[in-house]
């Protein structure tokens, strides 16, 4: 995402994919797409996650963890910390992302 490497998120998003940002919006593989080549997400840095929880079930993993991002998506300003969960699943492609959702966390 950093990079706004399309080819590569290309690849490893499967086609179904599907993501939610912080205000509950679900986007599609090819609506990220779009928005990264038009420039409308992106991110100025995401921090090294945090808290980081990994399991694996057969061909899925699920992936949780808090991370801070800075940046737009979708046109939208957003910087903060985000709780941050991963869907992946293994297929004849390898491992590729089919969700993924970050929820900001509340200031305490």
């Amino acid at each position: 995402m950093l990079q706004r490497d399309a080819a590569t998120l290309e690849r490893i998003w499967a086609d179904d994919y599907t993501f939610t940002n912080g205000a509950g919006e679900t986007h599609s593989k090819a609506e990220r797409l779009a928005n990264l080549k038009s420039g409308a997400t992106s991110l100025d840095s995401i921090s090294e996650e945090e808290d980081m929880k990994v399991r694996v079930h057969g061909n899925v993993a699920v992936a949780t963890s808090r991370v801070t991002i800075k940046g737009q998506y979708s046109g939208k300003q957003t910087n903060g910390q985000y709780r941050s969960i991963h869907v992946w699943v293994r297929g004849a492609a390898g491992w590729q992302l089919i969700a993924n959702q970050i929820t900001p966390v509340a200031a305490q």
